[in-house]
């Protein structure tokens, strides 16, 4: 029966933050690249300074694209992955709530991971405090078992 139930917790913990990444690419695709054709033989100093310059706005056109995607992915996965923490310290069932736990930490990861260098430090202390405080009021309030005294 433990088996059952860590096998629960852990496949939870791996789909959750697998399903708020791939819905956010849903409806905000990730961008692919597509690598640029290679330079013709006999090109001219004209014809490659333009290929080159097609190549950067071709590049930069992607990276705002990228930027859009991440963007959109911490706004979903951090918040989700924050409820999902709380929902599952609330939950009585432990493997569904200790794989919401996790799915949520993890969720919270995927949405820091892919778009950390892009924030602001303000934003990023916040957003890592609120993630904190919820952690340790979840971990004082919901996990605590009192013992004996003394």
């Amino acid at each position: 029966m433990l088996a059952k139930r860590i096998a629960i917790a852990f496949g939870i913990a791996v789909i959750f933050p697998m399903l708020v990444h791939y819905g956010v690419s849903m409806f905000v695709p990730r961008p692919r690249w597509e690598p640029p054709p290679p330079a013709a033989p006999g090109e001219s100093r004209d014809e490659r300074n333009a290929r080159l310059a097609e190549q950067r706005s071709l590049q930069a056109e992607h990276r705002a694209e990228e930027k859009r995607f991440e963007r959109h992915l911490f706004a979903f996965a951090v918040p989700l992955g924050i409820a999902a923490i709380l929902v599952g310290a609330f939950l009585r069932l432990p493997a569904i709530g200790s794989g919401l736990m996790f799915g949520g930490i993890l969720s919270v990861c995927d949405g820091y991971a892919n778009y950390w260098g892009e924030l602001a430090d303000a934003l990023k202390f916040a957003s890592l405090l609120a993630a904190f405080v919820v952690l340790v009021v979840v971990g004082w309030r919901r996990l605590e078992r009192p013992g004996p005294p003394g």
